[in-house]
């Protein structure tokens, strides 16, 4: 286990389980924002990502849902290559931690860095084969939340979910700016572009009186929402809100293709992003007026 932070936030990484972040607490109000739990050993080619897997922070990579790829040697296996994996650590310091997870194809970095009351996630890609591999990737944060805590988002456009427009906040089966009880037996994964393109400037945050978390993000063109208040998996639901800047309206990688929204990585090309996670005072977003936001 890593331990990044400083007298604000901490946060922990597990370098031989993907990487994964399995806590990011901030220090002044004691609060545990990433849904924890036990790690589950089905990591196998073809384990499914269930409820048993849905904690902390992953990063899913070339896919979220499973499909095959003529692109890819095998079929991807469910919320991608990555989670679950051994990742390398490059760099352990207080204040950075450096992990990255290579094969023949490609190598996937991620750099964590904490100032403040601010995480920076910067993300690079390079495709180390000699064909093209599109992709597509999602932040893959497990928020544990409270319900009556607000979601706010800024810089989006109108949402879509199941193939169904329509604006933020109003969707035809409930508001969805108010995080409800296990007890609804709600879920839902909702998506929206970013009107001023892949240059960012779009943010997503929970936000209530016990302190909030926004995310911000660069060089990513979408925002993925999963709100589940008790609605999966059928018979043991979880209640837990994922704010997922993406690179493409959809889960799976065929489906980014067919919306013309799968990144492409040429032969020694390499990609970067960045996310920005900052802890955030109660009912407030160190920024914008939520009356401002869509």
């Amino acid at each position: 286990m890593l331990t990044l932070g400083n007298d604000r936030l901490s946060l922990s990484v597990m370098p031989d389980y993907g990487a994964r972040v399995v806590a990011l607490t901030d220090l002044r109000k004691g609060r545990q924002w990433l849904v924890t739990g036990p790690q589950s050993a089905q990591t196998s080619e073809d384990a499914v990502y269930g409820a048993g897997e849905a904690i902390g922070w992953d990063e899913c990579f070339p896919t979220v849902l499973p499909c095959a790829h003529p692109a890819w040697a095998g079929p991807l296996r469910d919320h991608g290559a990555l989670w679950g994996r051994k990742w390398a650590v490059v760099r352990a310091e207080p204040h950075c931690i450096e992990t990255h997870f290579e094969t023949p194809l490609f190598k996937f970095v991620r750099v964590l860095t904490a100032q403040g009351a601010t995480v920076t996630a910067d993300y690079r890609v390079s495709n180390l084969g000699t064909t093209p591999l599109p992709y597509l990737w999602s932040q893959h944060c497990l928020l544990a939340t409270n319900p009556g805590e607000r979601i706010v988002v800024q810089g989006q456009s109108p949402m879509m979910a199941a193939d169904q427009p329509f604006d933020w906040p109003q969707h035809p089966d409930r508001d969805l700016r108010t995080i409800g009880p296990i007890s609804e037996g709600f879920a839902i994964k909702a998506y929206a572009t970013a009107p001023g393109g892949a240059s960012g400037g779009a943010s997503a945050a929970v936000i209530g009186p016990g302190g909030g978390l926004r995310f911000d993000w660069t060089d990513l063109p979408a925002l993925g929402i999963w709100l589940c208040y008790g609605g999966w998996p059928t018979g043991n639901g979880v209640h837990q809100v994922a704010l997922e800047p993406t690179t493409a309206m959809a889960d799976h990688l065929n489906a980014a293709e067919t919306l013309a929204q799968a990144r492409v990585l040429g032969p020694a090309e390499t990609h970067r992003w960045s996310v920005r996670l900052t802890l955030t005072d109660p009912d407030s977003l160190n920024g914008p007026d939520e009356r401002t936001l869509l």
